[in-house]
């Protein structure tokens, strides 16, 4: 017994000793080898025709073929450090780049549409946007958050679907999937 408390306490202080020689522990050190890089990401979105009664899937290879469009986008986040109730909503903003939605459009041949729903991976409420959100030149089917980085919370898809004429929270960043009305 004595021989197992023993090795438990090297582990720790060997992890102790790690965590002060790079300011990272272990736990850190581990998720951020496994995060994503812009260059590891390569998705693909189903996209509804309700006109048609098809379903496309949009990739990134289709949406490469654009020119990156860029929008500012705004979003609630919770701050604080959860304890007791202490997370304050605060508003967020961000630049998200990726392709322009009307070009995702014009892509699978949808000429109109009077509005489009947007399913989120996790949250049960979709998003709705009217004609004018869809058509605008601020509205982006998006990868690219501040120009370096993955935008935050898109997994699994890793795509993001935002508007800066839309409002606060008006951005959905996992999309599972957009239907196009007629």
């Amino acid at each position: 017994m004595k021989r197992f408390v023993s090795l438990i306490c090297a582990v720790l202080m060997i992890a102790a000793l790690l965590a002060s020689c790079t300011g990272k522990t272990p736990d850190v050190i581990e998720s951020e080898a496994n995060m994503m890089t812009l260059d590891d990401v390569n998705w693909s979105i189903p996209i509804i025709i309700e006109a048609t009664g098809e379903t496309v899937t949009y990739t990134m290879d289709q949406a490469k073929a654009h020119d990156l469009a860029k929008t500012y986008i705004s979003a609630y986040q919770l701050v604080g450090d959860n304890s007791a109730g202490a997370n304050a909503p605060q508003v967020a903003t961000f630049i998200l780049q990726g392709v322009l939605f009307k070009d995702v459009l014009a892509d699978i041949g949808v000429t109109e549409c009077s509005s489009i729903t947007v399913t989120h991976n996790a949250l049960s409420n979709p998003f709705e946007y009217d004609h004018d959100i869809v058509w605008g030149d601020n509205t982006v089917l998006g990868w690219i958050q501040n120009k370096t980085m993955i935008v935050e919370d898109s997994a699994p898809t890793y795509v993001a679907f935002g508007a800066k004429d839309a409002g606060v929270h008006d951005f959905c960043h996992s999309v599972k999937d957009i239907t196009i009305h007629p």
